[in-house]
């Protein structure tokens, strides 16, 4: 099965630049659908369309899981991590006896 948007770039779907003129993904496909007269092939369309908006939710998916899981391991590893550390104190100077 040919998937016609499978090398559009993975981003929110909404209005993606091309060149001068803006234009949707969502309006390529109403065109594409409108110029077409074989139910088939209108089919084929939607599916790539749908498969084009699994791959952004998956995209979407992954970078928000990272990004949750990297805040959830950064504050379990900072406490791991300051309890490993040395202690900080300040310098022992040695002092002259005092004699009386």
């Amino acid at each position: 099965m040919y998937d016609k948007y499978r090398n559009w770039a993975l981003q929110r779907i909404g209005p993606i630049n091309l060149g001068m003129q803006r234009q949707s993904l969502e309006k390529l496909v109403l065109e594409d659908l409108a110029s077409t007269e074989d139910e088939l092939e209108k089919l084929e369309i939607l599916d790539s369309y749908a498969a084009y908006c699994k791959r952004v939710y998956r995209q979407e998916l992954a970078e928000s899981s990272a990004a949750l899981a990297g805040q959830q391991l950064g504050a379990l590893l900072k406490s791991v991590f300051s309890s490993q550390l040395p202690e900080i104190a300040p310098l022992q100077r040695p002092r002259p006896v005092k004699l009386v």
